[in-house]
């Protein structure tokens, strides 16, 4: 049996530009920008959007009519500094919910593999 959690929540904002005026300009607001765009498009679709922490973090787990539809990381640069912990919430993330693939959502950056007989799709945004 899952239980979730109340808190700690992620906080989303429906207008970016928000993000861009109350914030410095560093590498790690790009993620949190993308992220965030991410989040947008899940809601205008209509999935009912969670996040899953075990060991990592996955940030998105999307849910419509009651099923688990997707796992879902987001990174502007997909690279050595952030490859493990990306791979590591996703994976772990499909696991949980017996998800055969995932995706990571990039800025521009496109590839597919597979780890733990696992598909994972990493295309750009």
């Amino acid at each position: 049996m899952s239980k979730q959690l109340v808190s700690p929540k992620k906080i989303y904002c429906i207008d970016t530009a928000l993000i861009l005026f109350n914030s410095f300009s560093t590498s790690s607001n790009l993620d949190r920008l993308l992220e965030n765009l991410v989040f947008i498009e899940l809601k205008r679709r209509s999935f009912e959007i969670f996040y899953y922490k075990d060991k990592n973090e996955c940030d998105f787990i999307t849910r419509k009519d009651n099923k688990i539809k997707e796992a879902i990381q987001v990174c502007y640069d997909f690279n050595s500094n952030n490859k493990e912990s990306e791979i590591n919430g996703l994976i772990g993330a499909m696991n949980r919910f017996n998800l055969k693939s995932g995706l990571i959502l990039t800025y521009n950056q496109e590839d597919k593999f597979i780890i733990e007989n696992k598909k994972i799709i990493l295309k750009p945004v």
